[in-house]
């Protein structure tokens, strides 16, 4: 039995190879303030990325990209917005996409979804 810890990271891994494969150019892993944390950072092109990587290794608990609940939406909307501000970033483009990596019998599976949501008024309220 894998541990969730080894798993997250083993995902994190893959998700940036793959990243690095369809040209994204990473600028920071496991980026921490005082919000959370941002799995990784990317530069595609000129727009900055804010990665969030869910790996799963059962279907269990349903695909991986379902854990990016609304609430986690929020987190990740605060983080990025602390990130775009410290580091005087808010006249680029920037979105959000989720990378699911799932793991059964020593095969993996990448799904990459771009633009995984909008920030809107409601995720901001809730904010």
């Amino acid at each position: 039995m894998i541990s969730h810890i080894t798993l997250g990271k083993w995902g994190e891994d893959v998700a940036v190879i793959y990243l690095k494969k369809i040209n994204y150019r990473i600028v920071e892993r496991n980026y921490r303030c005082k919000f959370g944390e941002i799995d990784i950072i990317a530069l595609e092109g000129q727009t900055i990325v804010f990665v969030e990587v869910k790996t799963r290794s059962s279907g269990e608990f349903g695909c991986p990209q379902t854990g990016v609940t609304p609430w986690k939406q929020r987190q990740l909307t605060k983080i990025a917005h602390y990130y775009l501000q410290k580091h005087q970033l808010f006249h680029r483009d920037a979105r959000f996409d989720v990378v699911a990596v799932e793991k059964r019998s020593g095969e993996k599976q990448i799904t990459m979804i771009r633009n995984a949501f909008e920030v809107t008024d409601r995720v901001l309220s809730r904010a």
